[in-house]
C-alpha cells in the first residue's frame, strides 16, 4: 500500500528516547490497520528504510492515533526540515501489533528488536 503524506509537529518523545520520528498527517482515505510496519520511505527523491507506527500510543496513555516513521538509514541532521516535502510510504509488511510497555526501557528494547527485523525484511 502506498501512502502520501506530509510532516506535522509531534511531541518529540522519539527523539528523547533515541529514535527520532517524522510525524505524519493521517490521510482522510487511510485504510491501514493499527500496527508496526516495515516500509520504504521516499523523501525528495531519496529512498530510505523505515519503521512505521500507526495507531494509539498506549505506553503514554494516548488513545488518539498517530502516524510516524523512523528512518533506519539516515541521521537526524540529514532531515532537519522535511515539513514542505511530500513523503511517500510504501508498506512492505506488518511486523507486529501495537503494544503497551511498562517502561520506556521496555519500549526502546522492543524498538531495537523491531529495527533488526525490519532491516532483514528490507534487504
Amino acid at each position: 500500500m502506498k501512502i502520501t503524506s506530509y510532516q506535522v509537529k509531534g511531541k518529540g518523545r522519539g527523539k528523547v528516547i533515541g529514535f527520532p520520528t517524522i510525524n505524519l498527517k493521517i490521510p482522510s482515505d487511510f485504510l491501514l490497520e493499527d500496527g508496526i510496519y516495515a516500509v520504504w520511505v521516499t523523501i525528495g527523491g531519496k529512498r530510505y528504510k523505515g519503521a512505521l507506527h500507526f495507531g494509539p500510543i498506549p505506553t503514554y496513555e494516548e488513545e488518539k492515533k498517530s502516524l510516524e516513521v523512523f528512518l533506519l538509514d539516515t541521521t537526524e541532521d540529514a532531515l532537519i526540515d522535511v515539513r514542505n516535502e511530500e513523503i511517500i510510504l510504501d508498506t512492505v509488511k506488518k511486523i507486529r501489533d501495537i503494544m503497551k510497555f511498562n517502561s520506556t526501557q521496555e519500549l526502546t528494547k522492543q524498538i531495537g528488536e523491531d529495527i533488526l527485523l525490519i532491516e532483514t525484511i528490507l534487504m
